[in-house]
């Protein structure tokens, strides 16, 4: 079954037409493709050190073209010819060398690069292990290797909080949509064994999924048509730009995998046994202060989340497109276990405008809610209903009405 998803994943990106759509999508300003294309390419650019890359997968040059442009001596291997000839294209001018292999056997000589980088490519592929090994061995010792993943832990977490079925993988034969997803206590073990140290793991994709979406979000406010119009305006609003920037950035990249369906993993070829494990450990800390709700634990175990951090946020909440999206997003916060709530780090003024909200928001739920629970009651439903024909429909709104400024005094 592997050789068969590794074939058909391999050759899905061959055909020129199929590059072209690829490569319109990813550059396209549209939804999230502005903050996506930000984000990892500002985790690329921070990580790679050089001056020799190697970008394997390089698609159409969207993560190491940058690097080539600063100088760096890039070298991109597809198995695409297709893809290849596009990054030709778009780079001009730019020196970029590249070449037509396999992620699994490179053919470069041991140690000739100072960085492998690979984005949105080993999603895709089962054999991560045996991939890693040969990326390791075209790095130096001291160089590094990265590349982005989907996080297992969040969906182990996530799906026994909300009681969703796992998504599929390999074995369902549905190779469109396998993805495949690691544990960080399975990458912390093969970096041991391969003796990599883990330079970061960075969660990321908290808002941007395509079909990964984070499943916090899933029931909550921040689904559904109302959310996705809100992040159309990534195309054209800076200011929520940089507040969405500033989430997924200084927020996400500061928590957990369980957090984010999307991670990206910096792994440096110099054997440290002992550093990954200091890093599990301060994982499993931070996931038990999650889990346990936040407060100034939360803040003890991210420095990040120090003073200045807090000023950013609140002058960003000023405006009030990012109060929106904040809001939104709480309401996807509050079923993290325990609960993964803001509300520590936030101004008087800006905390009791989203609790304010957060309390109509529950009373919007209890006041419509009332009238179908009532209405799927037998005895109820009997009363209502006349010529066999069932009238809630026509009174639940009158219902509504009287249950919002009478019992609730939504209106005083």
């Amino acid at each position: 079954m592997d050789k068969e998803l590794i074939d058909w994943k391999t050759s899905a990106w061959k055909h020129p037409k199929r590059v072209a759509w690829y490569n319109k999508r990813t550059q396209e300003n549209w939804m999230t493709n502005r903050l996506k294309n930000r984000v990892e390419v500002d985790l690329c650019t921070h990580y790679a050190v050089g001056p020799r890359v190697l970008d394997v997968g390089i698609g159409t040059g969207r993560g190491s073209l940058p690097l080539a442009q600063a100088g760096l001596e890039v070298t991109g291997v597809d198995s695409s010819q297709a893809m290849l000839d596009h990054t030709s294209r778009l780079a001009g001018v730019t020196p970029i060398t590249l070449l037509c292999r396999d992620l699994a056997d490179l053919g470069f000589a041991d140690g000739e690069f100072d960085t492998v980088m690979s984005l949105n490519v080993l999603v895709h592929f089962p054999h991560w292990r045996e991939i890693l090994e040969e990326w390791q061995r075209v790095v130096r010792p001291g160089g590094r290797i990265l590349f982005d993943i989907h996080s297992q832990d969040h969906e182990d977490a996530a799906c026994a909080a909300k009681g969703l079925p796992p998504r599929p993988d390999a074995s369902s034969g549905d190779f469109m949509h396998y993805m495949s997803r690691l544990r960080v206590a399975e990458v912390v073990e093969t970096a041991n064994i391969l003796g990599l140290r883990i330079a970061a793991v960075v969660p990321y994709a908290g808002l941007f999924a395509g079909d990964n979406t984070n499943l916090w979000l899933t029931g909550t406010q921040a689904e559904g048509l109302h959310f996705h119009r809100l992040l159309s305006w990534l195309t054209s609003d800076n200011l929520l730009l940089e507040f969405a920037l500033f989430v997924e950035q200084q927020v996400f990249a500061h928590l957990t995998t369980r957090v984010t369906g999307r991670m990206m993993l910096v792994l440096d070829n110099v054997a440290d046994a002992a550093a990954n494990q200091a890093w599990l450990e301060r994982d499993l800390r931070l996931n038990a202060i999650l889990a346990a709700g936040v407060g100034a634990p939360l803040a003890e175990q991210v420095p990040a989340f120090d003073a200045a951090w807090r000023e950013r946020l609140n002058q960003m909440l000023d405006y009030p497109r990012n109060r929106v999206l904040l809001h939104l997003l709480l309401s996807a916060w509050r079923d993290f276990p325990g609960r993964l709530d803001l509300s520590a780090f936030l101004d008087p003024r800006h905390a009791l405008i989203l609790e304010t909200w957060r309390r109509q928001d529950e009373m919007d739920l209890l006041a419509t809610r009332i009238p179908r629970d009532l209405a799927a009651l037998p005895e109820v439903a009997a009363i209502l209903r006349h010529a066999d024909v069932p009238l809630m429909g026509g009174l639940d709104y009158d219902l509504t009405r009287e249950l919002l400024s009478k019992t609730l005094h939504a209106f005083d």
